[in-house]
């Protein structure tokens, strides 16, 4: 087999290993969330989301590019690392300090007094997430993703256990905070012991000169994503309020779960395998199209399930107190599409090494949702700020992709558009059935009425798939003996 041949198997089968691993963290995160929304309040989950935004924050600085440049390098020496894990330390140290101080302006920003207990608690997950960088990227570096798969499943399911067994107790938000502390905590011992890094004495601190224009775009970008992706929480939390604010992030959840859980399905997978071809790019970019046809005809599926049976997933997940989560999701489901191709995007970058171009990208990204999200903020409307976001996201696609295609990969974007063409045609098809099942299906019993629903959109999908013939952009996805069958 040659080495292209490789590397597609390997490809296939870490996406498999990643694949079960999500789906089965997909089934439990589901499950212990459906049960925490009924024991802890919208306002206790708004609490939480705003500290969130900030441990968000605290990561992305925490990071430096440094996972990034463990895996693309491949000419780095085990002091090397052990150099890089050390920083990533007394960076940890710093940000722990400085986040734990972070509550008292917070509790006089929000009006609260919550929010400095919290931070004091949570300046420990930001260290322990800090110190994971680089074990977690020798990890993947080394493909070593049945293992990464494994401890997710583990970690999960204890962090989730223990939560609901504090929200039991009546620990409120705080059983939301220690969820995050737990499972940084035995994440690290866990990479600790897989990726065999230690602390070292004598750092090699010219490796910054070393990778500072490749992992320092990537680091800025790092930076202005985050601005892009919680900006609309930090103003709706400041400008509406907690409860508001929680039902927007119930509903923006939701939406990323098919997009965070499928998408990354690959993601995670592509940096890895895609940087041995940063130097082959007509073979890299036939090798993305597979994965983005594959992407473009199952978020047509996803965004038309999710958008005609909101009501439905809402209230059968979370109960009758997330009404409001309701429009928000429909609204946030239009994006899940665009968002499942687009989610590569970023893999695709930093494989090529063009971390530039890409922080680039995001910044008029960051331009875009300044001034759309303050026109939409002003009518103090969460499900109309919920629309605007949605329509947000879609442009941000194209912005992403004229930076990629036309400007990274220097190939015609009009011909990387025409290949989402069938899947937009697929979603128009779909439009009318949906339109047609709320109008003539609403059963009281929720799961029913989803089934039915579900069953009816699939089954009509699976049908123009074949007339369509978009199926066979699906086959190299399945086994092969169903292939052979099928094909």
């Amino acid at each position: 087999m040659d080495n292209n041949g490789m590397a597609e198997m390997s490809l296939k089968k870490a996406a498999l290993i990643n694949a079960t691993s999500k789906y089965i963290n997909i089934f439990l995160g589901v499950f212990f969330s459906a049960i925490l929304a009924r024991i802890l309040t919208p306002n206790d989950y708004g609490i939480v989301a705003i500290v969130t935004v900030f441990t968000s924050f605290f990561l992305v600085l925490s990071n430096i590019g440094f996972g990034i440049a463990v895996i693309q390098n491949k000419d780095f020496t085990q002091h090397d690392v052990d150099s890089l894990f050390t920083i990533t330390i007394y960076v940890g140290v710093v940000l722990g300090c400085i986040f734990a101080l972070l509550g008292a302006p917070l509790d006089a920003f929000f009006h609260e007094s919550v929010y400095k207990g919290i931070c004091v608690l949570l300046s420990f997950s930001v260290f322990f997430n800090t110190v994971n960088a680089v074990p977690e990227a020798i990890l993947r570096k080394n493909k070593q993703f049945l293992l990464i798969g494994i401890r997710l499943v583990v970690v999960s399911t204890l962090t989730y256990g223990l939560t609901i067994l504090l929200a039991l107790r009546g620990a409120k938000y705080y059983a939301l905070v220690s969820q995050s502390i737990i499972s940084s905590v035995l994440i690290f011992v866990w990479n600790m012991h897989s990726a065999h890094v230690r602390c070292v004495w004598d750092v090699n601190w010219k490796l910054f000169s070393k990778i500072r224009s490749y992992s320092g775009f990537q680091f800025l970008f790092n930076v202005s994503n985050y601005f892009s992706r919680n900006l609309d929480k930090l103003l709706i939390g400041k400008v509406i309020g907690n409860e508001e604010l929680a039902q927007y992030n119930k509903a923006y959840h939701f939406m990323l779960y098919p997009v965070q859980n499928l998408t990354n399905i690959i993601t995670p997978v592509l940096h890895p395998i895609f940087s041995d071809y940063q130097n082959q790019r007509d073979v890299l970019y036939e090798k993305y199209l597979k994965i983005v046809r594959v992407l473009s005809l199952s978020g047509v599926l996803v965004q038309t399930v999710c958008f005609f049976c909101a009501r439905e997933i809402i209230l059968i997940l979370y109960g009758g107190q997330w009404l409001q989560a309701i429009v928000c999701f429909r609204y946030l489901s239009m994006a899940i599409w665009l968002q499942m191709i687009g989610g590569t995007c970023g893999s695709m970058f930093v494989a090529l090494t063009d971390t530039r171009r890409q922080f680039i990208s995001n910044s008029v990204d960051i331009a875009l949702l300044v001034i759309c999200l303050g026109l939409f903020m002003r009518t103090r409307d969460i499900e109309k700020i919920a629309l605007g976001v949605s329509c947000i996201l879609n442009m941000q696609f194209f912005v992403n992709y004229v930076f990629l295609i036309k400007g990274t990969m220097k190939l015609p974007l009009g011909k990387f558009l025409f290949e989402l063409l069938p899947s937009f045609t697929l979603l128009l098809l779909l439009v009318p059935v949906g339109i047609l099942l709320n109008r003539t299906i609403q059963f009281e019993v929720l799961f029913t009425s989803f089934v039915i629903k579900g069953a009816i959109l699939s089954g009509v999908y699976i049908l123009l798939l074949f007339i369509t013939k978009q199926n066979k952009h699906l086959l190299p996805i399945l086994p092969a003996r169903f292939r052979k069958r099928h094909g």
